[in-house]
């Protein structure tokens, strides 16, 4: 029964929709769902690769260890993501790090059984290859973001992204540490920005909230250079 209804859920999974009854089956049947709560690390950066997940819930960050000691968010995987099946086709270690951003749920599925499917069924080889190629098109452009603009227009920049994708009424549920993970700035430089932001009008902070007030004066931020 619980192997049926996983199966379900994985049929929901796009990268899985199209496999046959019996795959899907073999998939489910070796396959288990885990929780794991806000803050809980799923995996470190140089982790043996042992699995690919799916996110059911939740959301799951993917950071990146720099050289400095700080730590990168490259990438959030939400509600029918898939991740960490890079390292699975190079047969290398975890190039991230996970940890869990909200109380999540996700499906474990073992190395062995993941690339069986892709040898076994082209589609899900395709939709693999073509969802990795994205990513990386999207770390490309992330990085050259990174590159070119100064702290505050990265910070403005990924404000609005947020804003875009899980904001609600302008409002964005996230901590001043977390923001800086995510454009790569320390804390300290975040609260520097915001607050002269917050001063001039621009944006709202309460403790892990952020409301933007001001989307023109953000959009002229990152336009300014």
């Amino acid at each position: 029964m619980i192997a049926d209804n996983l199966a379900s859920q994985l049929r929901a999974v796009p990268l899985f929709k199209d496999l046959s009854t019996k795959s899907l089956e073999a998939l489910a049947g070796a396959s288990h769902t885990r929780h794991v709560p806000r803050g809980k690390i799923l995996f470190q950066q140089d982790d043996p690769a042992n699995a690919v997940f799916v996110v059911q819930s939740g959301a799951i960050a993917l950071l990146l260890s720099t050289p400095d000691g700080r730590e990168l968010v490259i990438n959030e995987m939400h509600s029918g993501d898939y991740f960490g099946e890079l390292a699975l086709l190079t047969g290398g270690r975890r190039s991230t790090g996970a940890v869990a951003t909200k109380d999540s749920k996700i499906i474990w599925i073992p190395r062995q059984r993941f690339l069986k499917e892709l040898e076994e069924d082209a589609g899900v080889m395709r939709h693999v290859l073509k969802t990795t190629a994205e990513r990386l098109q999207i770390s490309s452009q992330r990085e050259g973001a990174l590159a070119f603009l100064d702290a505050p227009s990265r910070l403005a920049k990924t404000l609005l992204q947020l804003e875009a994708r899980v904001g609600e009424n302008g409002v964005i549920s996230i901590s001043q540490e977390e923001l800086g993970q995510r454009v790569g700035l320390a804390r300290q430089t975040v609260a520097k920005a915001l607050g002269r932001w917050r001063r001039a009008g621009w944006v709202l902070t309460k403790r892990g909230r952020i409301e933007i007030l001001d989307r023109s004066a953000l959009r002229d931020q990152v336009k300014s250079l």
